[in-house]
Protein backbone atom coordinates (compact mmCIF):
# COMPACT_ATOMS: atom_id res chain seq x y z
CA UNK A 1 0.00 0.00 0.00
CA UNK A 2 1.87 3.17 -0.95
CA UNK A 3 0.95 6.62 1.57
CA UNK A 4 1.77 9.79 0.69
CA UNK A 5 1.55 12.46 3.56
CA UNK A 6 -0.38 16.04 2.23
CA UNK A 7 0.14 18.78 4.00
CA UNK A 8 -2.26 22.20 2.43
CA UNK A 9 -0.23 25.10 3.49
CA UNK A 10 -1.47 28.69 3.19
CA UNK A 11 0.82 31.77 4.32
CA UNK A 12 -1.76 34.52 4.94
CA UNK A 13 -4.85 32.80 6.95
CA UNK A 14 -5.29 29.41 8.85
CA UNK A 15 -7.95 27.07 7.81
CA UNK A 16 -10.02 28.16 11.14
CA UNK A 17 -9.89 31.79 10.35
CA UNK A 18 -6.86 33.46 11.94
CA UNK A 19 -3.39 34.73 10.97
CA UNK A 20 -1.13 32.06 9.76
CA UNK A 21 2.27 32.28 11.25
CA UNK A 22 3.74 29.29 8.81
CA UNK A 23 6.48 31.55 7.64
CA UNK A 24 7.36 32.43 11.05
CA UNK A 25 10.02 30.73 13.32
CA UNK A 26 9.36 28.67 16.37
CA UNK A 27 13.41 27.63 18.26
CA UNK A 28 14.64 29.26 15.58
CA UNK A 29 12.88 26.95 12.64
CA UNK A 30 9.98 28.46 10.62
CA UNK A 31 7.02 26.25 11.43
CA UNK A 32 5.94 25.01 8.23
CA UNK A 33 9.68 23.45 7.88
CA UNK A 34 9.33 22.33 11.00
CA UNK A 35 6.49 20.34 10.62
CA UNK A 36 7.45 19.08 7.29
CA UNK A 37 10.90 17.80 9.18
CA UNK A 38 8.66 15.94 11.53
CA UNK A 39 6.51 14.42 8.68
CA UNK A 40 9.93 13.14 7.03
CA UNK A 41 10.75 11.00 9.67
CA UNK A 42 7.72 8.85 9.51
CA UNK A 43 9.36 5.53 7.96
CA UNK A 44 6.08 4.25 6.04
CA UNK A 45 5.53 7.86 3.90
CA UNK A 46 6.24 7.53 -0.06
CA UNK A 47 6.40 10.88 -0.01
CA UNK A 48 5.67 14.45 1.67
CA UNK A 49 3.56 16.67 -0.45
CA UNK A 50 2.60 20.49 0.37
CA UNK A 51 -0.15 22.21 -1.09
CA UNK A 52 0.07 26.51 -1.33
CA UNK A 53 -1.64 28.95 -3.21
CA UNK A 54 -0.21 29.50 -6.66
CA UNK A 55 0.94 32.99 -5.59
CA UNK A 56 2.93 31.81 -2.35
CA UNK A 57 4.55 28.70 -4.30
CA UNK A 58 8.03 30.38 -4.32
CA UNK A 59 8.10 31.36 -0.51
CA UNK A 60 6.89 27.84 -0.03
CA UNK A 61 9.38 26.94 -2.29
CA UNK A 62 11.72 28.95 0.01
CA UNK A 63 11.02 27.72 3.07
CA UNK A 64 11.01 23.90 2.37
CA UNK A 65 14.40 23.51 0.26
CA UNK A 66 16.49 20.88 1.12
CA UNK A 67 13.84 18.99 2.98
CA UNK A 68 12.66 16.38 0.40
CA UNK A 69 9.10 17.42 0.27
CA UNK A 70 7.39 18.37 -3.14
CA UNK A 71 5.66 21.74 -3.44
CA UNK A 72 2.68 22.02 -5.36
CA UNK A 73 0.72 25.25 -6.06
CA UNK A 74 -3.14 25.30 -6.83
CA UNK A 75 -5.99 27.58 -7.59
CA UNK A 76 -8.69 26.27 -6.00
CA UNK A 77 -9.84 28.96 -3.72
CA UNK A 78 -11.90 28.39 -0.36
CA UNK A 79 -13.33 24.86 0.54
CA UNK A 80 -17.24 25.01 0.01
CA UNK A 81 -17.62 24.41 3.64
CA UNK A 82 -14.58 26.17 5.64
CA UNK A 83 -16.72 28.95 7.14
CA UNK A 84 -19.20 26.69 8.83
CA UNK A 85 -16.41 24.25 9.70
CA UNK A 86 -14.76 27.78 11.11
CA UNK A 87 -17.48 28.48 13.22
CA UNK A 88 -18.39 24.85 13.98
CA UNK A 89 -15.42 24.50 15.64
CA UNK A 90 -14.74 27.13 17.74
CA UNK A 91 -15.66 26.15 21.18
CA UNK A 92 -13.38 22.68 20.48
CA UNK A 93 -9.87 23.75 19.09
CA UNK A 94 -8.35 22.32 21.84
CA UNK A 95 -9.85 18.37 21.46
CA UNK A 96 -9.58 16.48 18.01
CA UNK A 97 -13.46 15.88 18.10
CA UNK A 98 -16.57 18.10 19.59
CA UNK A 99 -16.96 20.55 17.45
CA UNK A 100 -20.41 21.60 16.40
CA UNK A 101 -22.81 19.48 14.10
CA UNK A 102 -20.04 17.30 14.67
CA UNK A 103 -17.32 18.80 13.42
CA UNK A 104 -13.45 17.07 14.01
CA UNK A 105 -10.28 18.82 13.86
CA UNK A 106 -9.49 16.90 10.77
CA UNK A 107 -12.54 18.81 9.36
CA UNK A 108 -10.68 22.04 9.82
CA UNK A 109 -6.90 20.94 7.31
CA UNK A 110 -8.47 18.63 4.78
CA UNK A 111 -9.70 19.98 2.14
CA UNK A 112 -10.66 16.75 -0.17
CA UNK A 113 -10.61 18.45 -3.48
CA UNK A 114 -6.98 19.58 -3.31
CA UNK A 115 -5.83 16.36 -2.44
CA UNK A 116 -8.41 14.65 -5.36
CA UNK A 117 -6.60 17.02 -7.53
CA UNK A 118 -2.94 16.34 -6.68
CA UNK A 119 -4.39 12.30 -6.62
CA UNK A 120 -5.40 12.70 -10.49
CA UNK A 121 -0.85 12.89 -11.33
CA UNK A 122 0.15 10.85 -8.12
CA UNK A 123 -0.73 7.27 -7.27
CA UNK A 124 -1.48 6.72 -3.66
CA UNK A 125 -3.43 3.84 -2.05
CA UNK A 126 -3.76 6.08 0.63
CA UNK A 127 -3.43 9.68 1.89
CA UNK A 128 -1.94 10.91 5.61
CA UNK A 129 -3.74 14.25 5.83
CA UNK A 130 -1.59 16.50 8.37
CA UNK A 131 -1.94 19.90 9.82
CA UNK A 132 0.91 22.60 8.64
CA UNK A 133 1.59 23.61 11.49
CA UNK A 134 1.51 20.39 13.29
CA UNK A 135 5.02 21.81 14.85
CA UNK A 136 5.36 18.30 17.52
CA UNK A 137 4.14 15.70 15.07
CA UNK A 138 4.47 12.24 15.90
CA UNK A 139 6.32 10.45 13.13
CA UNK A 140 6.40 7.08 15.18
CA UNK A 141 2.38 7.36 15.79
CA UNK A 142 2.14 8.13 11.99
CA UNK A 143 3.87 5.15 11.20
CA UNK A 144 1.99 2.95 13.36
CA UNK A 145 -1.57 4.51 12.17
CA UNK A 146 -0.77 3.15 8.31
CA UNK A 147 0.53 -0.29 9.67
CA UNK A 148 -2.76 -0.50 11.36
CA UNK A 149 -4.43 0.28 8.17
CA UNK A 150 -2.25 -1.92 6.41
CA UNK A 151 -3.37 -4.94 8.96
CA UNK A 152 -6.96 -4.04 8.48
CA UNK A 153 -6.96 -4.73 4.85
CA UNK A 154 -10.41 -3.88 3.49
CA UNK A 155 -12.24 -3.81 6.64
CA UNK A 156 -11.94 0.51 6.76
CA UNK A 157 -11.08 3.56 4.38
CA UNK A 158 -10.15 5.82 6.73
CA UNK A 159 -7.81 5.14 10.18
CA UNK A 160 -7.20 7.62 12.92
CA UNK A 161 -6.29 8.04 16.49
CA UNK A 162 -7.46 9.62 19.51
CA UNK A 163 -4.91 12.49 20.49
CA UNK A 164 -4.76 16.71 20.88
CA UNK A 165 -5.32 18.12 17.39
CA UNK A 166 -1.66 17.77 15.81
CA UNK A 167 -0.21 15.27 16.90
CA UNK A 168 -1.09 13.29 14.10
CA UNK A 169 -2.88 13.07 11.02
CA UNK A 170 -6.08 11.15 9.82
CA UNK A 171 -5.30 8.69 6.82
CA UNK A 172 -7.74 8.18 4.13
CA UNK A 173 -8.17 5.68 1.19
CA UNK A 174 -8.25 7.37 -1.98
CA UNK A 175 -11.16 5.52 -3.32
CA UNK A 176 -13.23 7.93 0.00
CA UNK A 177 -11.22 10.75 -0.72
CA UNK A 178 -13.43 10.86 -4.43
CA UNK A 179 -16.46 10.30 -2.95
CA UNK A 180 -16.09 13.28 -0.19
CA UNK A 181 -15.26 15.35 -2.93
CA UNK A 182 -18.19 13.56 -5.28
CA UNK A 183 -20.73 13.90 -2.76
CA UNK A 184 -19.44 17.60 -1.18
CA UNK A 185 -19.45 16.61 2.30
CA UNK A 186 -16.31 16.99 5.36
CA UNK A 187 -14.62 14.49 6.54
CA UNK A 188 -16.90 14.97 10.33
CA UNK A 189 -20.00 13.89 8.50
CA UNK A 190 -18.39 10.08 8.92
CA UNK A 191 -17.83 10.66 12.67
CA UNK A 192 -21.41 12.31 13.36
CA UNK A 193 -24.18 10.53 14.44
CA UNK A 194 -27.06 10.10 11.51
CA UNK A 195 -30.51 9.73 12.76
CA UNK A 196 -31.35 8.11 9.68
CA UNK A 197 -28.61 6.34 9.32
CA UNK A 198 -27.45 5.35 12.80
CA UNK A 199 -24.22 3.47 13.50
CA UNK A 200 -21.47 2.41 16.26
CA UNK A 201 -19.15 5.53 17.29
CA UNK A 202 -16.08 5.26 14.93
CA UNK A 203 -13.85 5.06 18.12
CA UNK A 204 -15.22 1.83 18.36
CA UNK A 205 -13.99 0.37 15.17
CA UNK A 206 -11.13 -0.99 13.95
CA UNK A 207 -10.17 2.00 12.10
CA UNK A 208 -9.69 3.86 15.62
CA UNK A 209 -5.92 2.86 16.43
CA UNK A 210 -6.00 2.51 20.29
CA UNK A 211 -3.53 5.30 22.19
CA UNK A 212 -2.55 5.40 25.54
CA UNK A 213 -4.65 7.08 27.93
CA UNK A 214 -2.55 10.58 28.46
CA UNK A 215 -2.98 10.83 24.69
CA UNK A 216 -6.52 9.83 24.96
CA UNK A 217 -7.60 12.00 27.59
CA UNK A 218 -5.31 15.19 27.02
CA UNK A 219 -6.50 18.49 26.12
CA UNK A 220 -4.81 20.93 24.13
CA UNK A 221 -4.33 22.19 20.94
CA UNK A 222 -0.73 21.34 19.26
CA UNK A 223 -0.68 23.12 15.85
CA UNK A 224 0.38 26.54 16.00
CA UNK A 225 -2.27 28.76 14.32
CA UNK A 226 -3.28 30.58 17.82
CA UNK A 227 -1.71 33.17 20.13
CA UNK A 228 -2.68 30.34 23.17
CA UNK A 229 -1.56 27.22 20.75
CA UNK A 230 1.41 29.71 20.32
CA UNK A 231 2.28 29.86 23.54
CA UNK A 232 1.93 26.24 24.74
CA UNK A 233 4.12 24.89 21.85
CA UNK A 234 6.45 27.16 22.56
CA UNK A 235 7.03 25.96 26.58
CA UNK A 236 6.42 22.67 25.62
CA UNK A 237 9.77 22.92 23.17
CA UNK A 238 11.60 24.57 25.95
CA UNK A 239 11.37 22.00 28.32
CA UNK A 240 11.09 19.18 25.56
CA UNK A 241 12.91 19.92 22.29
CA UNK A 242 11.78 16.50 20.55
CA UNK A 243 8.91 15.22 21.86
CA UNK A 244 7.02 12.45 21.45
CA UNK A 245 3.09 12.14 21.62
CA UNK A 246 2.79 10.14 25.05
CA UNK A 247 5.36 12.39 26.07
CA UNK A 248 3.26 15.91 24.90
CA UNK A 249 -0.24 14.09 26.43
CA UNK A 250 1.53 13.61 30.21
CA UNK A 251 2.61 17.12 30.03
CA UNK A 252 -0.60 18.67 28.92
CA UNK A 253 -2.09 16.81 31.94
CA UNK A 254 0.06 17.72 34.40
CA UNK A 255 -0.19 21.72 33.12
CA UNK A 256 -3.71 21.62 33.20
CA UNK A 257 -3.75 20.77 36.90
CA UNK A 258 -2.91 24.56 37.69
CA UNK A 259 -2.19 26.57 34.83
CA UNK A 260 -4.65 29.65 34.18
CA UNK A 261 -3.93 32.13 31.32
CA UNK A 262 -3.69 35.94 31.79
CA UNK A 263 -7.10 36.37 30.50
CA UNK A 264 -10.39 33.23 30.51
CA UNK A 265 -10.45 31.60 27.37
CA UNK A 266 -14.30 32.45 27.15
CA UNK A 267 -16.37 35.25 28.86
CA UNK A 268 -19.90 34.77 29.17
CA UNK A 269 -21.59 38.56 29.86
CA UNK A 270 -25.26 38.74 30.75
CA UNK A 271 -26.41 41.88 28.98
CA UNK A 272 -29.67 41.99 31.32
CA UNK A 273 -32.02 40.08 33.21
CA UNK A 274 -34.93 40.76 31.32
CA UNK A 275 -36.64 38.05 29.87
CA UNK A 276 -39.41 36.70 27.98
CA UNK A 277 -39.98 33.64 29.68
CA UNK A 278 -39.88 34.89 33.59
CA UNK A 279 -41.69 32.10 35.37
CA UNK A 280 -39.69 29.58 33.13
CA UNK A 281 -39.63 26.37 34.49
CA UNK A 282 -35.86 24.87 33.60
CA UNK A 283 -33.46 27.99 34.29
CA UNK A 284 -34.02 30.84 37.05
CA UNK A 285 -35.56 33.61 35.27
CA UNK A 286 -37.80 36.81 36.52
CA UNK A 287 -38.32 37.18 40.49
CA UNK A 288 -35.45 34.86 41.51
CA UNK A 289 -32.72 36.90 39.87
CA UNK A 290 -32.06 40.21 41.14
CA UNK A 291 -32.80 42.65 38.85
CA UNK A 292 -29.61 43.97 36.44
CA UNK A 293 -28.67 46.29 33.69
CA UNK A 294 -29.47 46.15 30.87
CA UNK A 295 -25.00 46.42 30.71
CA UNK A 296 -23.50 49.48 29.74
CA UNK A 297 -21.56 49.66 26.91
CA UNK A 298 -18.45 50.55 28.49
CA UNK A 299 -18.59 47.34 30.71
CA UNK A 300 -18.31 45.60 27.01
CA UNK A 301 -15.82 48.20 25.70
CA UNK A 302 -13.03 47.31 28.75
CA UNK A 303 -13.89 43.64 28.50
CA UNK A 304 -12.83 43.34 24.72
CA UNK A 305 -10.34 45.97 24.80
CA UNK A 306 -8.50 43.52 27.26
CA UNK A 307 -9.42 39.68 25.48
CA UNK A 308 -9.18 40.56 21.66
CA UNK A 309 -4.96 40.36 23.07
CA UNK A 310 -5.33 36.65 22.17
CA UNK A 311 -6.70 35.80 18.54
CA UNK A 312 -9.05 33.07 20.24
CA UNK A 313 -10.95 35.08 22.69
CA UNK A 314 -14.71 33.48 22.68
CA UNK A 315 -17.58 35.39 23.71
CA UNK A 316 -21.16 34.06 24.81
CA UNK A 317 -23.81 36.30 25.41
CA UNK A 318 -26.31 34.49 27.59
CA UNK A 319 -26.74 35.24 31.65
CA UNK A 320 -29.52 34.88 33.12
CA UNK A 321 -31.85 37.20 30.96
CA UNK A 322 -32.37 37.51 26.87
CA UNK A 323 -29.51 39.18 25.52
CA UNK A 324 -31.99 40.17 22.52
CA UNK A 325 -33.73 42.39 25.15
CA UNK A 326 -30.87 44.72 25.30
CA UNK A 327 -32.03 47.93 24.18
CA UNK A 328 -28.93 48.71 22.15
CA UNK A 329 -28.31 45.03 21.11
CA UNK A 330 -26.89 46.52 17.50
CA UNK A 331 -24.56 48.35 19.66
CA UNK A 332 -23.01 45.74 21.54
CA UNK A 333 -22.07 43.45 18.23
CA UNK A 334 -20.46 46.57 17.22
CA UNK A 335 -17.99 46.21 19.82
CA UNK A 336 -17.66 42.90 20.07
CA UNK A 337 -17.20 42.28 16.72
CA UNK A 338 -16.71 45.72 14.30
CA UNK A 339 -15.66 43.62 11.23
CA UNK A 340 -15.85 40.20 10.53
CA UNK A 341 -12.83 37.87 11.57
CA UNK A 342 -9.74 37.02 11.39
CA UNK A 343 -9.78 41.19 11.28
CA UNK A 344 -10.99 42.69 14.48
CA UNK A 345 -12.98 41.71 17.52
CA UNK A 346 -13.67 38.43 18.70
CA UNK A 347 -12.71 35.34 17.60
CA UNK A 348 -16.25 33.91 18.50
CA UNK A 349 -19.19 34.88 19.52
CA UNK A 350 -22.62 33.13 20.26
CA UNK A 351 -25.67 34.52 21.42
CA UNK A 352 -27.84 32.08 24.03
CA UNK A 353 -31.49 33.35 23.60
CA UNK A 354 -35.19 31.54 24.09
CA UNK A 355 -35.50 33.49 20.74
CA UNK A 356 -39.32 34.84 21.67
CA UNK A 357 -37.85 38.23 20.49
CA UNK A 358 -36.22 37.29 17.21
CA UNK A 359 -37.60 40.23 15.15
CA UNK A 360 -35.88 41.07 12.05
CA UNK A 361 -34.17 44.13 13.71
CA UNK A 362 -32.37 41.78 15.32
CA UNK A 363 -31.60 38.77 12.63
CA UNK A 364 -30.32 41.88 10.69
CA UNK A 365 -27.52 42.52 13.37
CA UNK A 366 -26.74 39.31 14.39
CA UNK A 367 -26.27 38.28 10.39
CA UNK A 368 -24.23 41.35 9.59
CA UNK A 369 -22.07 40.92 12.58
CA UNK A 370 -21.51 37.06 11.66
CA UNK A 371 -22.49 36.08 15.10
CA UNK A 372 -21.08 32.05 14.53
CA UNK A 373 -23.50 30.53 16.81
CA UNK A 374 -26.94 31.09 17.93
CA UNK A 375 -27.83 28.70 20.37
CA UNK A 376 -31.66 28.70 21.20
CA UNK A 377 -33.19 27.21 24.57
CA UNK A 378 -36.29 25.05 23.07
CA UNK A 379 -36.07 22.62 25.36
CA UNK A 380 -39.33 20.89 24.17
CA UNK A 381 -40.27 19.49 20.92
CA UNK A 382 -44.21 19.74 21.29
CA UNK A 383 -45.56 23.13 21.22
CA UNK A 384 -47.85 22.27 24.62
CA UNK A 385 -45.06 21.02 26.63
CA UNK A 386 -42.99 24.18 25.09
CA UNK A 387 -45.83 26.15 26.70
CA UNK A 388 -45.61 24.62 30.25
CA UNK A 389 -41.93 24.95 30.86
CA UNK A 390 -42.17 28.29 29.25
CA UNK A 391 -44.78 30.40 30.33
CA UNK A 392 -46.60 27.97 33.37
CA UNK A 393 -48.82 30.64 34.28
CA UNK A 394 -49.24 31.87 30.76
CA UNK A 395 -49.47 29.21 28.35
CA UNK A 396 -51.50 31.22 25.43
CA UNK A 397 -48.06 33.59 25.18
CA UNK A 398 -45.23 30.87 25.15
CA UNK A 399 -45.88 30.31 21.15
CA UNK A 400 -43.43 27.88 19.78
CA UNK A 401 -44.63 28.85 16.73
CA UNK A 402 -43.62 32.52 16.96
CA UNK A 403 -40.37 31.39 18.00
CA UNK A 404 -39.82 29.16 15.04
CA UNK A 405 -41.10 31.49 12.19
CA UNK A 406 -38.37 33.84 13.75
CA UNK A 407 -35.77 31.23 13.41
CA UNK A 408 -36.75 30.60 9.56
CA UNK A 409 -36.72 34.30 9.07
CA UNK A 410 -33.06 33.95 10.03
CA UNK A 411 -32.57 30.82 7.84
CA UNK A 412 -33.47 33.06 4.73
CA UNK A 413 -31.57 36.27 5.57
CA UNK A 414 -28.61 33.84 6.51
CA UNK A 415 -29.41 32.30 3.07
CA UNK A 416 -29.77 35.76 1.26
CA UNK A 417 -26.17 36.83 1.66
CA UNK A 418 -24.91 33.66 1.17
CA UNK A 419 -23.23 33.13 4.85
CA UNK A 420 -22.68 30.04 7.20
CA UNK A 421 -23.17 32.06 10.06
CA UNK A 422 -24.54 31.92 12.59
CA UNK A 423 -25.12 27.95 13.16
CA UNK A 424 -28.46 27.57 14.73
CA UNK A 425 -27.90 25.32 18.04
CA UNK A 426 -31.42 24.27 19.21
CA UNK A 427 -30.73 23.49 22.93
CA UNK A 428 -32.78 21.33 25.49
CA UNK A 429 -31.99 21.12 29.04
CA UNK A 430 -32.90 17.60 29.96
CA UNK A 431 -35.30 17.19 32.96
CA UNK A 432 -37.63 15.25 33.95
CA UNK A 433 -40.40 17.04 32.45
CA UNK A 434 -39.25 16.95 29.23
CA UNK A 435 -37.07 13.44 28.90
CA UNK A 436 -39.85 11.61 27.11
CA UNK A 437 -39.46 14.02 24.02
CA UNK A 438 -35.77 13.89 23.90
CA UNK A 439 -35.40 11.28 20.78
CA UNK A 440 -38.07 13.38 18.65
CA UNK A 441 -35.78 16.62 19.96
CA UNK A 442 -33.07 15.26 19.11
CA UNK A 443 -33.36 13.34 15.59
CA UNK A 444 -35.41 16.09 15.00
CA UNK A 445 -33.39 19.12 14.92
CA UNK A 446 -30.89 17.41 13.88
CA UNK A 447 -32.64 16.66 10.00
CA UNK A 448 -33.74 20.11 9.82
CA UNK A 449 -30.59 22.21 10.99
CA UNK A 450 -27.94 20.13 11.53
CA UNK A 451 -26.93 20.53 14.90
CA UNK A 452 -28.37 20.33 18.55
CA UNK A 453 -27.32 20.17 22.10
CA UNK A 454 -28.76 18.56 24.70
CA UNK A 455 -27.76 19.54 28.74
CA UNK A 456 -28.37 18.42 31.66
CA UNK A 457 -30.13 19.90 34.46
CA UNK A 458 -28.46 22.46 36.94
CA UNK A 459 -29.97 22.95 40.56
CA UNK A 460 -27.53 25.84 40.50
CA UNK A 461 -25.73 24.57 43.32
CA UNK A 462 -28.89 23.45 45.83
CA UNK A 463 -30.28 27.15 44.61
CA UNK A 464 -33.01 25.53 42.51
CA UNK A 465 -35.41 22.81 42.78
CA UNK A 466 -33.21 19.58 41.45
CA UNK A 467 -35.35 18.03 38.10
CA UNK A 468 -32.42 16.42 36.92
CA UNK A 469 -32.99 12.99 35.61
CA UNK A 470 -30.10 11.09 36.97
CA UNK A 471 -27.40 12.28 38.86
CA UNK A 472 -24.23 13.06 35.76
CA UNK A 473 -21.47 14.27 38.32
CA UNK A 474 -19.03 12.00 38.97
CA UNK A 475 -18.60 10.07 42.66
CA UNK A 476 -15.14 11.43 43.26
CA UNK A 477 -14.89 15.18 43.10
CA UNK A 478 -11.70 16.80 41.62
CA UNK A 479 -10.83 20.50 40.59
CA UNK A 480 -13.31 22.49 39.05
CA UNK A 481 -12.37 23.14 35.63
CA UNK A 482 -14.61 25.96 34.46
CA UNK A 483 -12.93 28.58 37.10
CA UNK A 484 -9.70 28.36 34.88
CA UNK A 485 -10.94 28.65 31.85
CA UNK A 486 -14.64 30.83 31.93
CA UNK A 487 -16.14 34.15 33.44
CA UNK A 488 -19.17 35.25 33.71
CA UNK A 489 -20.20 39.37 33.58
CA UNK A 490 -23.21 40.37 35.24
CA UNK A 491 -25.32 43.19 33.71
CA UNK A 492 -24.17 45.12 36.63
CA UNK A 493 -20.33 45.06 35.46
CA UNK A 494 -19.61 42.48 38.40
CA UNK A 495 -17.62 39.59 37.56
CA UNK A 496 -19.24 35.99 39.00
CA UNK A 497 -16.84 33.56 40.58
CA UNK A 498 -19.20 31.05 37.94
CA UNK A 499 -22.10 31.12 35.97
CA UNK A 500 -23.49 29.15 39.06
CA UNK A 501 -23.79 32.32 40.56
CA UNK A 502 -27.12 33.86 39.42
CA UNK A 503 -27.65 35.73 42.30
CA UNK A 504 -24.10 37.43 42.21
CA UNK A 505 -23.62 36.20 45.46
CA UNK A 506 -19.54 35.43 45.11
CA UNK A 507 -18.61 37.93 42.64
CA UNK A 508 -14.62 38.70 42.27
CA UNK A 509 -14.64 42.19 41.18
CA UNK A 510 -16.01 45.00 39.23
CA UNK A 511 -15.09 45.74 35.76
CA UNK A 512 -14.32 49.05 35.52
CA UNK A 513 -12.39 49.47 39.13
CA UNK A 514 -10.15 46.59 38.21
CA UNK A 515 -9.07 45.59 34.95
CA UNK A 516 -10.87 42.28 33.61
CA UNK A 517 -6.98 40.46 34.06
CA UNK A 518 -6.65 41.41 37.55
CA UNK A 519 -9.96 40.30 38.85
CA UNK A 520 -9.10 36.91 36.80
CA UNK A 521 -5.98 36.56 38.43
CA UNK A 522 -6.61 38.44 41.39
CA UNK A 523 -6.54 37.35 45.10
CA UNK A 524 -10.17 35.98 45.15
CA UNK A 525 -9.91 33.89 42.47
CA UNK A 526 -6.77 32.24 43.18
CA UNK A 527 -7.98 31.73 46.53
CA UNK A 528 -10.70 29.27 45.61
CA UNK A 529 -8.63 27.62 42.44
CA UNK A 530 -5.81 26.72 45.35
CA UNK A 531 -8.67 25.75 47.68
CA UNK A 532 -9.88 23.41 44.96
CA UNK A 533 -6.48 21.79 43.91
CA UNK A 534 -6.00 21.22 47.49
CA UNK A 535 -9.23 18.86 47.48
CA UNK A 536 -10.92 21.49 49.73
CA UNK A 537 -14.06 22.07 47.68
CA UNK A 538 -15.97 24.42 49.89
CA UNK A 539 -14.51 27.59 49.22
CA UNK A 540 -17.74 29.04 49.09
CA UNK A 541 -21.44 27.55 49.68
CA UNK A 542 -22.23 27.01 46.16
CA UNK A 543 -18.89 25.50 45.59
CA UNK A 544 -19.95 22.82 48.32
CA UNK A 545 -23.85 22.17 47.08
CA UNK A 546 -22.36 22.74 43.06
CA UNK A 547 -23.01 19.72 41.01
CA UNK A 548 -21.53 20.80 37.86
CA UNK A 549 -17.62 21.10 38.74
CA UNK A 550 -17.18 18.07 36.38
CA UNK A 551 -18.39 19.84 32.95
CA UNK A 552 -16.18 21.58 30.48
Amino acid sequence: MKVIAVLQADLQVTPIGTRSRLGEELGGIPILRRTVERVRRAKNLAGVYVLCPTSQLPRCTTILEGTGAIVRAHDAGPSPYGSLIQSARKWSLDGWRGGIGGTTAFDEYTDCRLIDGLLKSIRADAVLSVPAAAVVFDPALADQTIDHRRALKDDSRLTFAQTPPGLTGILLDTALIGELVTRNIPIGWLFSYQPDGPRKDLIFEPCCLETAAPLRFAAGRMIADTDRAMRTLDELLRQHPDPDSLTVGQWLIERDADFVEPLPHEVEIELTTDDPYPDQVLRPRGDRVPRRGPIELSVIQRVVTEIVRYDDALVVLGGFGDPLRHPQFRAVLDLLRPSLPPNDGVYGLCVRTAAADLQDEQIAAIVDHGVDVLNVTLDAWSADLYGRLHAPRDPASACLERVLAGMERLSKAREQCASARPIVVPEMTKARENVHELDDFYDGWLRRVGAVSVTGFSHYARQCEDRSVIKMAPSLRTPCRRIQLRCLVLADGRVALCDQDFRGLHTVGQVGERSLENIWRGAEFERIRLAHRSSQFDPTPLCAACDEWHRP
